[in-house]
């Protein structure tokens, strides 16, 4: 770990000491001796399902620009091959700033069936750029929905008002839906038009990958027909997502009457714009403390927010940890060109 990367993670730290210390240890602790394992575990399925879904859009994303599919017989493609790819990069993204982790996944790929790093980052880069901009309109939506509480001058936990989120919220979600629109751009606009941009970045180590960068572009404009497909299985997901954290909150005795599932389906892309922000490893702290504050904020304490977090955090990486396979895996199928 460089010195960048360790000073994120004492920030993070430093955040939920002092969350833990706002909030009282004693109370988030007994919060999470009461959980329920067995509704912790259906969240573990759901979240399992999700990733399921992910996996087959970037099985199907890469069998669109035939990957696996002739090209010489170069190249084996299995679900398999996509599946540990892609939860390897889930597993990275959970120790990684702004969750950049997850665009190793074309490495992972590479080493499992030696297709390009370009037809890889491919098939994440653009449905990515798409989920940036919807999960910033799903967060703009949940963000007008709970505005009649979140707007509000009381405080919070440790004392953060509502209002106080705004900014971060906003700046973030700012911030992604820029990164969603130039991702989209560079990949979908006209050749000459990217490429005149990469021209301009001043640094010749960038320009070594304009190859590839090309080659990249290619094959994300086969894939352009795809996107209602994206768009349908980036729903399905967020349904979800939004069961797993139901599950999660009735797993600490939070009743539907309290939580409903519109509830926690606006909740998702709102409080997890803040896992991107790379200020600390995968948003640790910033999430936990914005959840504790909205679940107060919402009348159910700042002792169950912050549990819910740290679970949601948990339930999440122990999922992931199917990664660990596709992380150290050493193995390169590739034949013999014909």
């Amino acid at each position: 770990m460089n010195k960048k990367g360790f000073v994120q993670v004492l920030v993070g730290v430093g955040i939920l000491a002092l969350l833990f210390y706002k909030i009282d240890f004693h109370k988030v602790a007994e919060v999470v001796r009461g959980v329920n394992i067995f509704l912790f575990a259906l969240a573990g399925v759901s979240y399992l399902c999700y990733n399921l879904f992910m996996a087959y859009r970037l099985s199907y994303l890469l069998r669109k620009m035939g990957v696996g599919e002739g090209v010489g017989n170069s190249v084996s493609l299995k679900f398999s091959d996509s599946f540990f790819a892609h939860f390897a990069g889930m597993l990275a993204s959970d120790v990684t700033p702004g969750r950049v982790g997850f665009f190793l996944v074309p490495y992972f790929l590479r080493n499992r069936t030696g297709c390009r790093i370009s037809e890889g980052m491919a098939a994440i880069l653009a449905p990515q750029g798409i989920e940036f901009i919807l999960k910033v309109a799903g967060g703009f939506v949940g963000l007008v929905f709970f505005a009649g509480v979140i707007s509000v001058d009381g405080s919070g936990a440790g004392g953060v008002g509502g209002a106080s989120l705004l900014l971060p919220l906003c700046v973030g979600g700012g911030v992604f839906l820029g990164l969603g629109a130039v991702i989209l751009w560079v990949v979908w606009t006209a050749e000459s038009r990217s490429t005149n941009f990469l021209a301009k970045i001043p640094f010749a180590f960038v320009r070594r990958f304009e190859a590839e960068f090309q080659k990249m572009k290619e094959k994300s404009f086969s894939i352009r027909e795809t996107v209602p497909l994206i768009l349908v299985i980036y729903f399905v997901c967020w349904v979800l997502l939004a069961v797993q954290w139901q599950l999660i909150g009735l797993s600490l005795g939070v009743t539907a009457a309290e939580l409903g599932f519109l509830a926690y389906f606006l909740l998702h892309p709102l409080i997890t714009i803040l896992r991107f922000v790379p200020v600390t490893v995968s948003g640790l702290g910033l999430m936990e403390g914005a959840t504790a504050v909205v679940f107060e904020l919402l009348g159910v304490g700042p002792a169950v927010g912050l549990s819910f977090a740290l679970l949601v955090r948990l339930n999440m990486i122990l999922v992931d940890c199917v990664g660990l396979k596709g992380v150290f895996s050493s193995e390169f199928r590739l034949k013999n060109n014909a």
